[in-house]
């Protein structure tokens, strides 16, 4: 972490706002580590740059106008996507519409604003399954509240065999809807996937559940929803299930894969897995308040949530085989964690360091990381 994002980050949660309301409206925005790394995501995940760059520019703060504005330029992108005549053009034009109503969701907090456009969200989302080539079963897990949001897709099975599936989980600026482009990769190689909003992100989130402030998260109760769940599902062989997860997602695939021996991979790309208290208090105020959004408490609370992550008790527990890869430059999770996660995790850990990489490794993600991800995927399952 640079020694100005350190000072910036313990000033006064007022302060970092205005800071960063100036920025935005000097338009030097991309100076700023969260928006770059933001903006990159979103880009990665089918986002267009110019619409992304428009909302930035256009927008006066982090609130209701950055809101506003992200949602008129989704309605403009989904004009353009109706237009469209060709199914796979018109699906990468809504696709680009959903990220857009995903970021106006990434700044509001407002439970009316949450509901209204998270639906639209949904309605797009419901569109660019329909003109897929593998068809979308929305998949509803029980909860103590609300429920646990889920996609599962399937690829074509003319041999009737056994396949493998994969469990997708979202990172703190994701949705399961957004990891549209991971599906794909791994249906191409046979490869089902449960795609599932963690409670208090995305579907789940609206659905009114939040994680359980005194235990974190039942993650045993989680895993055996979904293993009952996939004795369900024809065709699938619950013996070749794994997990996976970018960022935030990585965190969580690491805890479920330590409560429950069935995943028989592993994968982290991204993932504070090591002292996830340390990444979280060097947060921007604002990121950390999409963060106690998700988790539904309040900043005070955040003081019992860190300590609940114990990585010296949960790593050893995960027994899978594990694929770690992880952004050499990385400053929101040092490298120098993984290698110590490494050193706690069971089972067999192979680490993928990318040289000069970011958090996401965004310059080479599409191009390298993630074929060779879903090679190593392939070759486990």
């Amino acid at each position: 972490m640079s020694t100005k994002r350190k000072i910036i980050t313990k000033l006064p949660d007022s302060w970092q706002d205005r800071i960063l309301s100036q920025v935005i409206a000097s338009n030097k925005w991309k100076r700023v580590p969260t928006f770059q790394m933001l903006f990159e995501s979103f880009v990665l995940m089918g986002g267009d740059r110019n619409d992304i760059t428009t909302v930035f520019t256009e927008a006066n703060d982090l609130n209701t106008d950055f809101y506003k504005v992200a949602r008129e330029t989704a309605r403009q992108r989904e004009q353009i996507a109706r237009k469209e005549t060709k199914p796979l053009s018109k699906r990468v034009e809504y696709q680009k519409s959903l990220l857009l109503y995903f970021l106006a969701h990434w700044f509001i907090f407002e439970k009316s604003l949450i509901e209204e456009n998270y639906h639209d969200l949904l309605r797009v989302s419901k569109i660019i399954d329909s003109l897929g080539t593998v068809p979308t079963e929305k998949v509803y897990l029980e909860w103590e509240q609300g429920h646990i949001a889920c996609r599962l897709r399937v690829p074509n099975n003319q041999d009737n065999k056994q396949i493998p599936l994969m469990v997708l989980a979202q990172g703190n600026d994701t949705v399961k809807e957004t990891l549209l482009y991971v599906e794909e990769e791994l249906l191409k190689k046979g490869i089902a996937v449960l795609n599932f909003d963690q409670p208090g992100w995305g579907e789940s989130l609206i659905s009114g559940n939040r994680f359980d402030i005194s235990l974190i998260y039942d993650a045993s109760k989680l895993t055996n929803e979904i293993f009952k769940f996939l004795t369900t599902v024809e065709g699938i062989d619950v013996n070749r299930v794994g997990i996976f997860g970018f960022s935030g997602g990585g965190t969580m695939s690491t805890i479920l894969a330590a409560a429950d021996q069935r995943f028989k991979i592993m994968v982290s790309y991204g993932g504070s897995i090591y002292d996830l208290g340390k990444a979280i208090k060097g947060l921007p105020a604002m990121q950390k308040r999409v963060v106690l959004k998700h988790y539904g408490i309040s900043k005070d609370q955040l003081k019992t949530l860190i300590p609940a992550f114990n990585y010296q008790r949960i790593l050893p527990q995960i027994r899978s085989e594990c694929l770690l890869i992880h952004g050499e430059k990385d400053t929101l999770a040092p490298v120098s964690t993984i290698h110590k996660a490494a050193k706690l995790i069971s089972g067999s850990v192979e680490k993928h360091i990318v040289p000069g990489g970011n958090h996401m490794c965004s310059d080479t993600m599409i191009e390298k990381q993630i074929p060779f991800m879903i090679s190593w995927i392939k070759k486990k399952l």
